[in-house]
């Protein structure tokens, strides 16, 4: 059983010093005074290595972005709407600076909180839906486009520490942020010509008024982002250990 567990310890030590993990990130002491100044180049060399994904580390790449599909239901009063949209691209990302991250580390608890500027996502894919308003019913479906500047917004992850064959990790178990974006304008083809009229005149009062509805959407859309955000930082914080990430050398 001691020889069984040794060869474990041994395979995994070795499977981890593989990963350079360096090449990515720059590791930063968790107890330092200078802490939260090395964070922002450490995020801001990971936004930038990172943005073509990582093989080692099983990081997809991350600008683009692809999600391969998405769907969406929506009910206020006399408006329906579903839509299933799929391959969906995000651009942008590798464009942005980290402002300013702070971090609160100890051996129970882990919060990291990173401040982005992003001047311009792009955001692509193909859709299909429908809905109703009243008695009007539309089915429409084609291609979609939105456009978004000047983003500025806070990364905010939350873990535990958790031991995995004698090492330690850390398991994120939140992700949030909520982007305020400058402009947004939002474009999409019909290949259904009954609806077109109305998609048209839909799309129009959208890019109008595109404010209350980011807001009314944002929850929707956050509880997407938690989702990404869990998965792709796990990619990272499951696989390299805690001390190697974040040393505590003070």
């Amino acid at each position: 059983m001691i020889k069984v567990s040794f060869l474990v310890t041994l395979s995994l030590a070795m499977c981890y010093a593989a990963i350079d993990i360096e090449k990515y990130l720059k590791i930063c002491d968790r107890n330092s005074l200078e802490i939260n100044e090395c964070l922002v180049e450490a995020v801001q060399k990971g936004v930038k290595d990172l943005a073509g994904g990582s093989k080692d580390l099983g990081v997809p790449p991350l600008d683009p972005f692809l999600q391969k599909d998405l769907k969406m239901e929506y009910n206020n009063n006399q408006i329906q709407a579903k839509m299933v949209m799929s391959d969906i691209f995000v651009a942008g990302l590798s464009a942005s600076t980290v402002k300013d991250a702070r971090l609160k580390a100890d051996e129970d608890n882990f919060h990291l909180e990173v401040d982005m500027f992003t001047p311009n996502v792009v955001v692509n894919g193909k859709y299909e839906g429908g809905g109703s308003y009243n008695s009007l019913k539309i089915l429409a479906n084609g291609l979609f486009n939105t456009s978004m500047t000047d983003l500025v917004y806070t990364w905010k992850l939350d873990g535990k520490p958790e031991v995995i064959n004698g090492i330690m990790y850390v398991r994120i178990i939140s992700f949030y942020m909520r982007p305020d974006v400058g402009t947004m304008t939002t474009f999409l083809t019909n290949e259904n010509p009954e609806s077109k009229p109305l998609t048209d005149l839909g799309i129009r009062i959208t890019n109008e008024n595109w404010r209350p509805l980011y807001k009314e959407f944002l929850p929707f859309a956050q509880s997407n982002w938690n989702k990404i955000g869990i998965r792709i930082a796990n990619k990272i914080f499951l696989k390299v250990p805690y001390d190697t990430l974040f040393p505590n050398k003070s």
